[in-house]
């Protein structure tokens, strides 16, 4: 069973903790804001989640994968309770050894097979991506 814990500090400053012990600032954004805004926490967990599945299909493929970077959106209603209506994932892949249809296709075994996170969603929230590959010069595939 995961678990965790969130501990108040002050005013709107919290403590998260993981099950393993890791921790995180949170707080309500604003004047003196020092913590990560509880709903972006959700868009941070997609990406993570999505990003430590998709370095592993990737590496089972034997590709030289030198970097990858996650930029994820998420577009939210205008009231209460301001639910994410869509998730946007980009992500930057530099790597040799894999070509783009590859590439893709780890995105989306990822983020539609083995994302935890995002199989916690809602199926009403629409979950995208796009992707650019480099070869390992730095160079489009």
């Amino acid at each position: 069973m995961a678990k965790a814990e969130v501990i108040w500090l002050n005013e709107q400053t919290y403590i998260g903790v993981d099950s393993t012990g890791h921790s995180l600032v949170i707080s309500k954004p604003g004047e003196g804001s020092i913590g990560v805004k509880p709903s972006d926490l959700l868009l941070i967990a997609v990406a993570a989640c999505a990003n430590v599945d998709v370095v592993e299909i990737i590496k089972k493929r034997r590709a030289d994968l030198r970097r990858l970077v996650v930029h994820v959106s998420g577009e939210q209603t205008a009231e209460a309770p301001w639910t994410f209506q869509k998730i946007h994932l980009h992500f930057e892949i530099e790597a040799a050894g894999i070509d783009s249809a590859q590439v893709e296709r780890a995105i989306d075994l990822a983020l539609n097979k083995y994302c935890s996170v995002r199989s916690s969603l809602s199926p009403d929230v629409a979950v995208t991506f796009d992707c650019e590959l480099r070869s390992g010069d730095n160079q489009p595939a």
